[in-house]
């Protein structure tokens, strides 16, 4: 049985598509034929990557939108995918890759470091995951990424492991 697996006139979301891997992944998929691409940026000090990104996918001939919110708040997530679909329709594809790394010794993590890893690493993908099931097109594909750090160690990265580590029971 063979089956296609095209990107080819494909609507895409992308929580943390500004930059690093979210913003390569949002080229990518412009440059392989997606018709848009909903790139998700969590700040002001993000705002300027996910310009450049959306820049770079229009001239690939997508189209790109970009779009403002904090993924530790589900309402932010409910929003996000609200958006999306308003902009550039329903997604097709929606791919996850917010996390915040702390490289730090475990007995000097405080409770609100803690606090703030566990609301990105794991709070923000559960809710990603829920609305990608109410908001994805039928047959479509969801993607949220964790670590190669959770089948290593690593000294200094046990917060972020330990954090996106629920990710994959999700």
């Amino acid at each position: 049985m063979s089956s296609q697996h095209s990107i080819q006139g494909k609507v895409a979301l992308i929580a943390g598509g500004a930059k690093n891997l979210g913003g390569l992944i949002a080229r990518d998929l412009a440059a392989h034929g997606a018709k848009a691409v909903a790139i998700h940026y969590n700040s002001a000090a993000s705002r300027a990557d996910a310009e450049q990104t959306a820049a770079a996918v229009e001239k690939s001939g997508a189209k790109a939108v970009t779009l403002q919110g904090d993924l530790t708040r589900a309402g932010a997530v409910e929003r996000l995918f609200a958006d999306a679909v308003a902009a550039v329709g329903r997604p097709d594809i929606a791919i996850n890759t917010v996390g915040k790394v702390l490289k730090k010794p475990f007995a000097d993590i405080t409770e609100a470091e803690y606090d703030e890893m566990a609301a990105v690493n794991g709070k923000s993908a559960f809710f990603f995951l829920r609305e990608a099931g109410k908001h994805v097109n039928d047959h479509g594909k969801v993607v949220t990424l964790v670590t190669s750090l959770l089948g290593a160690f690593t000294p200094f990265y046990a917060s972020y492991a330990g954090t996106k580590a629920p990710v994959e029971h999700f």
